[in-house]
């Protein structure tokens, strides 16, 4: 088996992994974990629960609230899977009031946590695909649209972290807003979106399977542990 053979059959397998339950189930538990470690996230889930625990289903579904609202479908939409929020449920509360703080403490392992990192930046570009492929469908042709909404799928969190902490502080310091200071994860949801249209527009020659394994191993060498 030749080097492309082994690079399309990786890219297949990656394209063909399914989100629930694996990669679901750690983005649930690492966006529960890192949410946590904000100061005075402990203090106000124990005062405040369905407020902390509203702002960690928001987080979760970020990029299908924004990609919703982007393509002109139900809000609502990412939330109707039962399934996929009592998941998130789950890992909130076993990391906000689990006991003896177990759960949160696992996740402090950097080993489990580079593990956690590869998984959740594959979610993260399969997420940049599919909402590249949804806004193909709703603006064929346009690639600024694509560009956009296809970012959005892998970096919502960032832009909605400020209503999260506005939930969780009565304000936020919108001079450290996602618009203000731009992360590495928006810089790399951008690339990888641009590249996944140019891809799906004949304009480079190149797989969908090669594209995403491409982005795929390049964020995880070069991302940070945190979301």
């Amino acid at each position: 088996m030749s080097l492309v053979d082994v690079l399309t059959e990786a890219g297949h397998y990656l394209q063909s992994i399914p989100y629930f339950p694996l990669l679901h189930s750690i983005h649930c538990y690492a966006t529960a974990a890192s949410l946590r470690s904000q100061p005075g996230a402990v203090e106000f889930a124990h005062d405040h629960p369905l407020a902390s625990l509203a702002g960690t289903l928001l987080i979760v579904n970020a990029g299908g609230v924004l990609g919703a609202l982007t393509l002109g479908t139900p809000l609502i939409g990412p939330f109707v899977s039962p399934l996929n929020t009592f998941t998130a449920v789950i890992f909130w509360w076993l990391v906000f009031f689990g006991p003896a703080d177990v759960f949160f403490n696992l996740y402090k392992i950097q080993p489990l946590q580079y593990v956690m990192m590869g998984a959740r930046e594959t979610r993260r570009c399969k997420k940049i695909l599919d909402s590249v492929t949804a806004a193909a469908a709703v603006y064929p042709g346009q690639l600024i649209p694509m560009v956009l909404v296809g970012a959005l799928g892998g970096c919502s969190g960032k832009f909605l972290q400020t209503t999260e902490e506005s939930l969780r502080k009565g304000s936020s310091d919108l001079s450290r807003g996602e618009f203000i200071q731009i992360s590495f994860v928006t810089k790399a949801s951008l690339a990888i979106a641009t590249l996944y249209t140019l891809v799906k527009s004949d304009i480079i020659s190149l797989s969908i399977p090669h594209a995403l394994l491409v982005c795929s191993k390049g964020v995880q060498r070069v991302s940070g542990v945190d979301p």
